[in-house]
């Protein structure tokens, strides 16, 4: 997953349509790759077998006006 970081973040600003200098680039490329590294470490030793379905996630329907 951090190997894909430096592109990962080309196409972001890209389709944000954001434009930044190289040093500033290089940076957020570099944020980018520290933030995602716990994520993926969590992910790689989460156990999914006992999760619970989405619904429960779901937002209340609204009540009518």
């Amino acid at each position: 997953m951090n190997t894909q970081a430096p592109v990962a973040v080309r196409l972001l600003l890209d389709l944000a349509g954001l434009r930044l200098p190289a040093e500033r680039e290089s940076a957020l490329k570099a944020m980018f790759e520290g933030s995602t590294r716990p994520i993926a470490d969590a992910l790689d030793r989460q156990d999914y077998s006992d999760s619970e379905p989405a619904a429960r996630f779901r937002p209340p329907p609204s009540r009518p006006a």
